[in-house]
């Protein structure tokens, strides 16, 4: 079901046969399902992220990596570089689905609602995500 707002009329749940024969131009309605598809995506994008590593792990996980950033390398743990690494490989592959959500988009017939269609999590942020 589609909703949208065309020449002041809003178009609540019609299908795209009723928006049609409304008369809304076949570009509007494209654009509505374009529109619907791009948040529904985002929205399957953001509940993987916040699956993996929740907004609390991801603060303290940014207040760690500056508390450690703020020593010399030659002076950093073992621990703290691999709570670094850990950081980096978390922002890689949160950008990773970042990008497959812009794909994911833009590809109507893609099932994003399969696991196949996001880059899988690494073990290294699945054991450290535990730890925040």
């Amino acid at each position: 079901m589609i909703t949208l707002k065309y020449n002041g009329t809003t178009y609540a749940e019609f299908t795209a046969a009723q928006l049609q024969t409304a008369g809304v131009p076949e570009a509007e309605i494209q654009a509505a399902i374009s529109k619907d598809r791009a948040v529904a995506v985002s929205s399957e994008c953001r509940r993987r992220i916040y699956a993996a590593a929740s907004a609390e792990a991801q603060m303290n996980m940014a207040t760690a990596v500056g508390v450690i950033s703020s020593k010399t390398a030659s002076t950093r743990t073992d621990a703290e570089k691999e709570i670094l690494a850990g950081a980096e490989a978390t922002m890689s592959w949160i950008a990773e689905m970042r990008q497959t959500y812009s794909s994911l988009a833009a590809d109507a017939d893609a099932d994003f609602t399969s696991d196949a269609a996001w880059p899988e999590l690494p073990a290294q942020i699945q054991g450290m995500m535990q730890d925040f």
